[in-house]
Formats: C-alpha cells, sequence, structure tokens
C-alpha cells in the first residue's frame, strides 16, 4: 500500500492520506465532517495502529480495517467496540510515546480530545492572567492571582456568593480594569487595540435569568455573532443556519426570543458563539436558571463542542454536583485568588 491511510467505499476509494503519526486520521475527520457518507459502512487500510489510532478510528465510527502492524492494546479497543479488524502482524506494543500517554481508564471520547490537543488541532487561544488586583468600591476582590489555560483547555472555577467569579469574567472581557497586574488572550494583552481588533474571539454567554419581551428572533440573536461583518445577508443567513443546527436549535430560529426555555437560550447562545467563530468562551454560572433536562443538555451540547472545536473554555460555577459530571481541571476562587 503506497498511502499511509485508505478509506474505501462499495470499492471505490474515497480518501487517501500520506501524512504521518495520527494526523491521517485527523484529515479523514476532516473530510467526514464535509461528507455524507454510511461512516459504518466504509473501509479503512492503516499501515500502522497503537491503541491511539485505535482509539480514533472507533471515536470516528469506522466498523471494518484492516491494519498492517497492530498492537494489543489497539487489539481490546477493536474488541471492545465491536470493529471488525484484520491484521498482517501483531506486536506487543508501538514504539511511540503518545501510546504510553493513553492510560487504561482512559475512554474513547476523552483519548479523542487529548490527542486532537496533543496535535495542536484546538480552535481555542491560550489565556494568561499574571498577578492581576482588582478592587471595587475601595475592596479587594481579586488580590494578585493567576492563572494560565492552554490553547483548547477547558476549567471550571468554582467559590462563595461574591468571591469575584464574575469579576474575573468582567476582567476577561474588558469590562473590568484591574489595578495591578496583566491579562493576555492568544498574542493580546487584553485593553490594547491590538486586542480590540480580535475582541470577536472571546464570547460571553451570561446567566439567563433576563426576562425581557423585547421582539428579537432566535435566528436574530444568533446572528449577533457577526455584528459588524461585511457579509451579504445569504452568506449570514448560512452561517447562522450551520451554528444553530450544530447545537440543536435550528427548530427555533422563528421563534421569539424570550418565549424560549432556559436551555434553549442555552443553545442558542452557544451558536451565536459558533457563529461569532470565538476561539475563547466564558460561561457564567450557565446552570443557575435551568432544569435538569435543561443541564443534561447543555452537557451534552459542551462535549460535543469540545471533541469537535476544542475552545479554551472558562466557566464559573457554584453547581458542585454538575461540575462533577463535566470532570475538568477546577479551582476554588477564595480570598481574591485561585486555590
Amino acid at each position: 500500500m503506497e498511502h499511509s491511510l485508505i478509506i474505501t467505499y462499495r470499492n471505490n476509494i474515497l480518501f487517501t492520506s500520506d501524512s504521518h503519526w495520527l494526523h491521517p486520521l485527523f484529515e479523514l475527520h476532516d473530510f467526514l465532517q464535509k461528507e455524507r457518507i454510511p461512516v459504518a459502512e466504509v473501509f479503512l487500510h492503516d499501515k500502522i495502529a497503537g491503541k491511539a489510532a485505535a482509539c480514533m478510528i472507533v471515536y470516528l465510527g469506522i466498523k471494518k480495517c484492516h491494519i498492517e502492524i497492530i498492537s494489543r492494546r489497539a487489539i481490546s479497543v477493536f474488541e471492545k467496540a465491536g470493529v471488525e479488524y484484520s491484521c498482517d502482524r501483531m506486536v506487543e506494543q508501538i514504539d511511540c510515546r503518545t501510546e504510553y500517554l493513553i492510560g487504561d481508564d482512559m475512554s474513547v471520547e476523552d483519548a479523542w480530545l487529548f490527542l486532537r490537543k496533543r496535535a495542536g488541532r484546538v480552535e481555542g487561544l491560550p489565556v494568561r492572567i499574571e498577578d492581576v488586583t482588582v478592587t471595587v468600591d475601595s475592596h479587594i476582590v481579586l488580590n494578585g492571582l493567576n492563572l494560565a489555560l492552554s490553547a483548547g483547555e477547558q476549567m471550571v472555577i468554582h467559590g462563595a456568593n461574591g468571591a469575584g467569579k464574575t469579576t474575573l469574567l468582567k476582567c476577561l472581557l474588558g469590562l473590568a480594569t484591574p489595578v495591578s497586574g496583566v491579562i493576555k488572550i492568544g498574542d493580546f494583552r487584553v485593553g490594547t487595540k491590538d486586542w480590540m481588533h480580535n475582541r470577536v474571539n472571546t464570547a460571553y454567554v451570561h446567566q439567563e435569568n433576563i426576562k425581557n419581551t423585547f421582539p428579537v428572533s432566535a435566528g436574530e440573536v444568533v446572528s449577533i455573532g457577526l455584528a459588524g461583518s461585511k457579509m451579504p445577508v445569504s452568506e449570514v443567513e448560512y452561517h447562522v443556519e450551520i451554528a444553530m443546527r450544530r447545537t440543536g436549535c435550528f427548530n427555533l430560529l422563528k421563534r421569539s426570543y424570550h418565549s424560549l426555555s432556559g436551555g434553549e437560550k442555552q443553545r442558542v447562545s452557544l451558536a451565536r458563539c459558533l457563529c461569532q467563530h470565538a476561539k475563547v468562551l466564558l460561561f457564567d454560572e450557565p446552570t443557575s436558571f435551568l432544569d435538569m433536562d435543561g443541564k443534561g443538555d447543555l452537557h451534552v451540547l459542551l462535549r460535543e463542542l469540545c471533541y469537535n472545536e476544542a475552545p479554551t473554555i472558562l466557566m464559573v460555577s457554584h453547581d458542585m454536583a454538575w461540575i462533577e459530571q463535566l470532570a475538568w481541571n477546577r479551582k476554588e476562587l477564595k480570598g481574591g485568588r485561585l486555590c
């Protein structure tokens, strides 16, 4: 086989890649996202597969494959997922550092996200907060706070009411000015002209506690993500539709925004962020006004967003039970600092 990866469907070659490491499988993911193909019916032919590649193949939904050289750990992944496989040669393990980083207790979904970040295929930007102090009415709210998020990382910050969680988000949005310290999103310091020109990279999903009857549709709220763009109306409508379909709320397009439930509003808000192509998402107590079903829907949406887009996400919340389900890194804001 000349190519490192070949995908066939009904004996026709649909996709090939000559890239190395795990990149052919990432390229295949991009291809499958654009094509309407019954993935379970395609056949994959790969040169070599360890556990990392096997997890990716399972995540993509492939059900049949031939691997020239396969490891025992890859076989266990395939057998657990019901993937039909054949091979030319089986080895104990693949000599690649990545293989040792995929733990036996790591799920296929978590392995996919881990590998995506390792490959640098994330939408997110790094966020860095250095020695930031903020005062409100002469009261110190944030006191020499430090935080660093890598591109595509997700984190939850929890703490008591009044601890400064929302103030922290306002600083990242440029709505609150620190007395001292530096905040950078990507390459730009918050508050500078360069940051202002790239402010669209940061999106904010606020608490859904605002009650109003302003006559605006859900679709119009999503289109706010493209405010200021010079796109023709037809192109704006296209991006709005794609964003709303991805968050499962396109059926709400013409609905009055104020009439939506909390969960529906969360879907619309996320669609606005996607429409905006935001690389950093800030969530302020997103479950405060959601029922159990709404919380479940938001959990699913966030997982899908992380696996498909991998933006950088910083969320503040006091809902510890829900935070546990997310299984993200978390820190407590207490005394103006992160513990």
